[in-house]
This record gives C-alpha cells, sequence and structure tokens, in this order.
C-alpha cells in the first residue's frame, strides 16, 4: 500500500515538560521529507511516536485509513513503517548477511517447531530470506563482506547496514535518525544517492538529521520543529527564507540554514 502518513495535533508530555505539542505534517506517497530543528526540538520523540515506541498523549497517527498513534512498534512495522536509530550497532557474534536477515523475520511464516526440526519447507524459506538478504546488501551500493564479523565493519558500514534491516521489513515509509551522522563525504553522497532510488521506487521517506546541507539536497519537503512545536513546512527554498527558521537557529549554537 502506497499511502500518506499524516500526523495530526499529536502531544507528548514528559512529566511538566512537552516534548511535542500539538505537532500536525504530512508525508506523501514516495516524498522523502526531512524533519530538522535545533538541540532539544523534539524530533527524535516524533520519530519514537510514529513509529511506536512511544506512545501520544493526545493527537492522531494514520497511514491511509489506520490508526497508529496507541498501537505497539510491531504493528506499526506491519503496517508498513519502519525505522533505524541513531546508533548503529551490530548484534555481536553475528556475520554481516545474519544481521541483515533481522529484518527479514517479519516475511517468514515458519513456526518455531518447523525451525527446530529443519523441515523441508522451512529449509526453503531460510535460503530463500537469505539470497533476499544479499540482495538488499548489494543493492544499496556499499561493500561488505557477507561473511564477516559484523561488527569489524567501519562506521558508515554500520550505518548502511542498520538501514539494511529495516528495509528487510519491506517498509513503505522509512524513517531515518541521524543517519549521516559521523559519514565522510564519500558514505553522505553514497547514502542521499540510496534515499533517492528508496523515493523512486515509491518509498517514503523521513529523514531527521543535523547535516542542514545535506537535507536541503536530499528532501523534496522539509519540517521544521522548535521546542515541541512545528514552526514551518514547505519546500528547502521556502524553508530557507522562513524568517521563524532562522530565528529558531539563531538563538542556539547549531547550524543556521542559509541560500
Amino acid at each position: 500500500m502506497n499511502a500518506t502518513l499524516r500526523v495530526e495535533r499529536v502531544t507528548k508530555r514528559y512529566g511538566g515538560v512537552i516534548a511535542v505539542s500539538e505537532a500536525s505534517f504530512a508525508i506523501e506517497p514516495g516524498e522523502v521529507h526531512g524533519l530538522i530543528g535545533p538541540n532539544g526540538a523534539g524530533k527524535s520523540t516524533m520519530l519514537g511516536l510514529i513509529s511506536g515506541f512511544t506512545l501520544p498523549d493526545t493527537g492522531s497517527i494514520r497511514y491511509g485509513d489506520r490508526e497508529l498513534a496507541r498501537t505497539s512498534a510491531l504493528a506499526v512495522v506491519r503496517a508498513g513503517i519502519a525505522r533505524t536509530f541513531q546508533s548503529a550497532t551490530p548484534l555481536a557474534g553475528m556475520t554481516v548477511l545474519e544481521n541483515a536477515l533481522v529484518g527479514l523475520h517479519t516475511r517468514g511464516t515458519s513456526g518455531l517447531l518447523a525451525a527446530l526440526l529443519r523441515l523441508p519447507a522451512q529449509r526453503a524459506e531460510e535460503a530463500l530470506l537469505r539470497a533476499r538478504a544479499t540482495e538488499a546488501l548489494a543493492a544499496i551500493g556499499v561493500d561488505m563482506p557477507l561473511a564477516a564479523d559484523a561488527s569489524d565493519l567501519s562506521f558508515g558500514q554500520l550505518r548502511f547496514l542498520e538501514i539494511v534491516r529495516a528495509l528487510g521489513t519491506d517498509p513503505r515509509v522509512l524513517l531515518l535518525d541521524e543517519p549521516a551522522a559521523g559519514l565522510n563525504a564519500h558514505e553522505t553522497a553514497e547514502l542521499g544517492a540510496l534515499i533517492a532510488r528508496l523515493g523512486a521506487r515509491g518509498v517514503s521517506v523521513l529523514l531527521v538529521d543535523h547535516d542542514i546541507p545535506f537535507v536541503f539536497t536530499t528532501c523534496r519537503r522539509i519540517t521544521v520543529m522548535d521546542f515541541g512545536r512545528i514552526i514551518a513546512d514547505g519546500t528547502p527554498d521556502e524553508i530557507e527564507r522562513d524568517p521563524a527558521v532562522r530565528a529558531a537557529y539563531l538563538s542556539t549554537d547549531d547550524e543556521v540554514p542559509a541560500p
């Protein structure tokens, strides 16, 4: 299903602190959408709310005709929404290929008994999933040794492996939390190319990152948060000229978006 993801008047409080306040925005099918703001603006909280790891106090989060605001993270994944995390941490003691397979578990249909008995249908399914994991690793355009321990990968390779694990769930919406953090210029360019390919395939991408030039060159539309509120939403050109956005960044040590 290709549908619009809508966040409508969502609020999240932690005691007396309002992390997200009456926030509303939408991501269209196949759209690469940026979410930026100074430190503490509420961006990571918003990703947690959309992905089901955090429950909102009020408001609605809808994907197509499905309400997701008060479901589990697993239900959100099954609805077609996956996310990455700021910490690119591999599963210890597992190879690159095995780490990539983790994201594909939602596609499997064999039960525990079939796996324990190594029934023919289960072995065939495992072979198919391994083939898909290998294809997914090849498709990102980053060379990684499939049989190597994932802990031996470089930081940049781990970033891409995190994305592969998320893509293993076959999402229609991908939430990326600081994917360019720590990448060099070449790796950042590879990441931008990968995101563009996902958008061309109809996958909606919500990109949260502090690399403002990267967000502005990668995204078709950008939403800006400050102190938990949405203060601007528009094209990169519109966001660059928005006085509220410039005022928000001028009051912090973060980089100010500039034309």
